[in-house]
């Protein structure tokens, strides 16, 4: 087990008897800090210190035979002295271990500082905070009870795991959090209804979200699909339990467009038409390379379309010999030589053959260039990379209308 150190906070102020208490267990003392040494027993005091006038305290804590260990620390009068506390309680703390704030006698700024660094070492050190506790003034019972704000730190992790899910496409860590919680509730066996879909939820969006980092349209369709599944009984256990998920219910509500069950693709261009809007989605979060990936993919099922061979859409040898065919009537506009696959000849019998495949290889060549990690003498800049990537969108949408509407003329 990891040692346990609690950095606390002295003031100048009387010492008075109290009877600090942490759940049943209490004792009574003149300083909140052998309190805490008693109640949740850490291996040492950090004693932070402003005023010479408190400094009394770590000696008759010392006297106690509580261990201590004085850092002073500036008033926190201005911006610059701000910093110097945030970082003199930042590196007294050790990468990995357990630490414990009590913020009883912080005053001023200095409750708002103890939550930045905890936060801070948290996220950055890897630290385990073990609570972030005070001592309030003393009840009607006669009782001083502490407590801990540390919850309160878990507003933080909501934070990210929304932004992680609603900016970057990524549901894990709302999924974590979402597991944590209702596996957390019904352990306690304290709500009479507990929550019975926010896991089963957050898995949908977590498979969603890697489908679509992954660009694998059909997984991402149905995993949207699947999150609309008794949406209602979603929102009123979001209301009851989580209701600062809300606004992130309401994005979702965005992926209903998105939303597809496989045999969907028995109408194959209306099918087609999510995975566009799934790569709209795409290059809307910035995702360009799984973007153009798909992009180039769809191509190839709108031309199968048009060829009347959907039924075998996801055939990989048909696939890849449509691609040899678009890329060979690449090659024949430029008067290069290509070997024909058995559609070739029906490819130059369509009047608007050129222009299917001037969008195929321009889509084409990004794609690769993507593919091979820009390890070419080509002197392509990333930002007009992403700039050709941010465009595709009006290419594919030309190439459906072409193959599909075209089609059905």
């Amino acid at each position: 087990m990891n040692q346990m150190r609690c950095i606390s906070f002295a003031g100048p102020g009387l010492w008075e008897k109290k009877r600090y208490c942490r759940g049943k267990t209490c004792i009574e003392t003149d300083l909140v800090q052998e309190a805490i040494f008693h109640l949740y027993k850490p291996d040492e005091m950090i004693i932070c210190l402003s005023d010479p006038k408190a400094a009394g305290i770590a000696s008759t804590l010392e006297a106690r035979n509580i261990p201590v260990h004085k850092l002073w620390i500036p008033f926190g009068t201005d911006e610059s002295q701000l910093w110097d506390i945030f970082g003199i309680i930042c590196n007294a703390v050790r990468d990995k271990e357990d630490i414990l704030f009590d913020i009883t006698a912080g005053c001023h700024s200095l409750p708002f500082m103890t939550f930045l660094a905890a936060s801070y070492l948290r996220s950055v050190r890897s630290v385990s905070i073990a609570g972030v506790i005070y001592a309030p003034v003393t009840g009607d019972d006669g009782f001083c009870r502490f407590v801990d704000l540390m919850p309160l730190m878990n507003i933080l992790d909501w934070i990210s795991g929304v932004e992680a899910f609603i900016r970057y496409v990524d549901a894990e860590p709302m999924y974590r959090l979402l597991h944590d919680l209702q596996g957390n509730i019904h352990r306690s066996g304290e709500d009479p209804n507990p929550p019975v879909r926010l896991t089963s939820w957050a898995s949908l969006l977590w498979q969603f979200s890697d489908a679509v980092r992954l660009a694998r349209p059909v997984d991402a369709l149905y995993a949207a699909s699947g999150a609309f599944h008794d949406i209602d009984g979603i929102n009123e256990e979001l209301n009851r339990f989580a209701p600062h998920l809300i606004p992130v219910l309401a994005v979702t509500g965005g992926l209903l467009e998105l939303a597809a069950e496989p045999d969907m693709a028995q109408s194959m261009s209306e099918y087609v038409r999510k995975q566009i809007r799934l790569i709209a989605f795409q290059l809307e979060k910035g995702l360009f390379l799984q973007a153009v990936t798909l992009g180039r993919e769809v191509l190839i099922t709108l031309y199968m379309i048009r060829m009347c061979l959907d039924s075998d859409w996801r055939d990989a040898d048909v696939r890849h010999e449509v691609s040899r065919t678009l890329t060979g009537g690449s090659l024949a506009m430029q008067n290069r030589p290509y070997e024909k696959t058995r559609y070739s000849d029906d490819l130059i019998r369509y009047p608007d053959w050129k222009e299917l495949v001037l969008i195929w290889t321009r889509i084409s060549d990004l794609r690769n260039n993507l593919a091979h990690c820009g390890m070419n003498l080509r002197d392509d800049s990333v930002r007009s990379i992403r700039k050709r990537a941010s465009d595709i969108l009006s290419d594919i949408e030309r190439f459906f209308f072409l193959c599909v509407h075209e089609k059905r003329e």
